[in-house]
């Protein structure tokens, strides 16, 4: 019986994920987002710059943007913050020499492209190019403080799925990888994951 009922189950999911429903509203949307950012810097191969060893660990950012959504395709502008991050730097004795902090937000252009946008489940791809504010702080045991601070060109990659709550409400969830160009000798760049809710006028 257990296993007749999961079957059935499953059968109603499926179905309800490949059918199509009403068509979705195109138009302007907004669009709001958070999640998780895990930032790298990576050494350029001629780089002698300890920040580029530091290694920064997982924030939270969130994000808002603007958009027009057309059959399969949205474009939108979009703002993300991103909570600062600090890395220590140890010598051989596990004593800290530096001590970082990692900032950054983007404005971003992006576009995407729904490839089953009238279903209740869709799944599409991203990309986008735009700017980058990047700071980074570097505080040494003896007090001495150095800081870079660029606006860099950037751009991201990335793919996630789509559930339709309703004709003009979609929730959104995805993975994106954004470059954030170079800083001090080193590529900035993370893995974001995110979740949120755009709504269709």
């Amino acid at each position: 019986m257990n296993k007749i009922f999961a079957t059935a189950a499953s059968a109603l999911v499926l179905t309800l994920a490949v059918s199509s429903v009403a068509e979705a509203r195109d138009g302007f949307y907004v669009a709001v987002r958070g999640g998780m950012t895990d930032y790298n810097m990576n050494a350029n191969d001629d780089s002698l710059s300890k920040a580029a060893r530091a290694e920064f660990g997982e924030v939270w950012h969130a994000s808002g943007a603007l958009g027009y959504k057309y059959k399969y395709f949205r474009i939108e502008g979009e703002y993300i913050y991103r909570d600062d991050d600090e890395d220590n730097l140890k010598n051989s004795l596990g004593d800290v020499t530096n001590h970082y902090t990692l900032e950054s937000d983007s404005f971003m252009a992006n576009a995407y492209l729904d490839l089953m946008p009238n279903y209740w489940i869709s799944p599409y791809a991203t990309a986008g190019i735009g700017l980058s504010r990047v700071t980074l702080t570097n505080q040494d045991t003896g007090g001495d403080k150095r800081e870079w601070d660029k606006d860099i060109f950037s751009w991201q990659v990335g793919a996630g799925l789509s559930l339709r709550l309703n004709r003009c409400l979609n929730f959104d969830a995805g993975y994106r990888y954004i470059d954030m160009g170079d800083i001090d000798d080193a590529d900035v760049n993370a893995h974001e994951w995110y979740g949120g809710l755009r709504y269709t006028f």
